[in-house]
């Protein structure tokens, strides 16, 4: 996009990047156009032979006489342009530090009729030979500019940039710091990083490892992405082994996964690996772990973050957050991104325009529009307790590749998720799981996570002996299954609704469904206690 911008002179580009060397290093690599900046040391320079050569230009001295001076004045520098034409095109860098308006001020009169002209020539079919302005700047564009300026967004460096890095380094230290195995973890560690963080953590990891090492960079990587607090990236722990049940979402995902794998041969067939999923049921029923899991089974670090992280009470800044958010995605794919409280926050609410100022709507479409542009390697994963007040646009079918609902732990679901819990205590009593699982009917994963705990907390400090199967019996009534006891009729609705429109994440829960709609206990889990 900028590329072509440039060629087809469009007389104001606005860049939004932090990284000003790099982006003027890739503007000035098109050689159609003569470029000119004033640069902080040598003042109004032209770009010639690779390298910035300053210009002399006539000015009048206090006494009066004609000297041949340095300038750092843009109207002398825009006056000497429009009497002294160069050969080719003219573009004028603009490097902007700290905020635009000011600066913005002194050549705004210029860039108007500039862009009045660009129309203008369209129409009469003439060419346009006006100075093309490329302002540079961290800050986008002030609200005051409207349909002034094209804003392109300069993004992080690709695997190629980091690899010229890090060759860089290798060839000038004659491979005293680079180890040729390492080239690749390296590149994947910088990923998301912007040049200027990448050199600097290269120099860094040789400072105190002797080597240019991958895991400094991402450890330090990590680190920066957790301060600035709207994005997590974690190495995910838990694996479908640590989840009870669920057998049909993680078919689904071990079948992505051998999917991506093979993905030229899936294409060869006309099949394409799922990249989103939204997952909707009841809260404690193990949707984060599923997504934890997800990106376990798929080799991926897990990036995780919520709406409500994004929200800011500055104006404007919740939007540039959410754009933030998903830049950063793109920048660090291949993850699997997981947004978690999704139904909640980004219901949107009853009036977004007269209670936060559109806010929740604008971010909205930032969502949307970010949700279009993932990378085909980033895998999206959903979490929602909830989807009542979401939006229809939210739900369309192009925007998940599934919906799948996650309900409360069948009969046999939740011995396995007992098994889980009581097997690594060290103990020579046999539990009862059948009756175990009958005293915990209703309870989600996440309650009988909970009654576990309880009984060994109270157990062991009292009598400091290893948990029974009567111990947790006796305990299970003192546990309120709060999601069961407090929102029966909450669970019911989403149970009918998931019976008419999703899939679901276990074949046990569908076959159990009518008993949970009814209120009624299953005859399968109709034992009796052994006591």
């Amino acid at each position: 996009m900028l590329l072509n911008n440039i060629k087809l002179g469009y007389p104001a580009l606005w860049l939004k990047t932090t990284e000003l060397s790099r982006s003027v290093d890739y503007i000035t690599k098109f050689d159609f156009r003569d470029y000119f900046i004033i640069d902080s040391t040598d003042g109004f320079s032209q770009y010639i032979d690779n390298k910035w050569k300053s210009i002399v230009v006539e000015m009048l001295n206090e006494q009066n006489v004609v000297e041949f001076v340095k300038t750092f004045d843009i109207s002398v520098a825009l006056d000497y342009l429009s009497k002294n034409k160069p050969n080719k095109p003219v573009t004028f860098i603009v490097p902007i530090l700290g905020k635009p308006e000011m600066s913005l001020f002194r050549f705004i009169p210029s860039v108007l009729p500039s862009v009045s002209r660009y129309r203008d020539s369209f129409w009469k079919d003439e060419a346009f030979e006006s100075i093309q302005f490329i302002f540079i700047s961290s800050f986008p564009v002030p609200e005051d500019y409207p349909g002034i300026f094209r804003e392109i967004e300069i993004g992080v460096p690709t695997p190629d940039d980091l690899y010229h890095v890090v060759d860089h380094i290798n060839v000038s230290s004659h491979g005293r710091f680079v180890k040729e195995d390492s080239v690749k973890d390296l590149v994947r560690a910088g990923l998301g990083l912007t040049e200027d963080q990448f050199i600097d953590y290269c120099l860094q990891s040789i400072l105190l490892n002797g080597e240019v090492n991958p895991k400094y960079i991402y450890d330090n990587k990590m680190a920066a992405v957790k301060q600035k607090g709207i994005l997590e990236i974690i190495t995910p722990k838990i694996s479908f082994d640590n989840i009870g049940g669920l057998d049909n979402i993680k078919s689904i995902i071990k079948r992505t996964a051998f999917l991506r794998a093979n993905k030229d041969k899936a294409q060869s067939f006309g099949v394409t690996p799922l990249r989103r999923v939204l997952m909707v049921g009841v809260p404690g029923t193990g949707k984060s772990a599923i997504c934890q899991a997800t990106a376990k089974e798929l080799q991926l670090d897990l990036a995780r973050t919520g709406i409500s992280q994004v929200m800011n009470s500055f104006v404007g800044q919740s939007e540039a957050n959410m754009r933030a958010v998903f830049a950063q995605i793109r920048a660090m794919s291949p993850l699997c991104v997981w947004i978690d409280e999704f139904g909640r926050d980004l219901s949107g609410g009853a009036s977004s325009s007269s209670v936060d100022a559109g806010t929740t709507d604008r971010v909205h479409g930032e969502f949307l529009t970010g949700l279009q542009e993932l990378p085909d390697d980033t895998f999206l994963m959903c979490a929602a307790n909830q989807l009542d007040n979401l939006r229809p646009e939210m739900l369309r079918a192009d925007r998940f590749d599934k919906i799948v609902f996650v309900g409360l732990p069948s009969f046999n679901e939740r011995i396995d998720i007992l098994k889980i819990y009581l097997r690594d205590i060290e103990t020579d009593h046999e539990y009862d799981y059948e009756a175990l699982a009958s005293v915990t009917e209703f309870f989600t994963g996440a309650e009988i996570s909970s009654l576990i705990k309880e009984v060994k907390f109270f157990i062991v400090s009292d009598e400091f002996r290893p948990i029974n199967t009567q111990d947790i019996i006796s305990y299970a009534p003192r546990i309120r299954n709060t999601i069961w006891n407090q929102h029966k009729d909450m669970v019911k609705s989403m149970y009918q609704f998931a019976l008419q429109q999703w899939d679901w994440a276990s074949s046990e829960q569908i076959s159990e469904a009518n008993n949970i709609i009814s209120g009624r206990s299953s005859t399968k889990e109709q034992v009796a206690w052994k006591i």
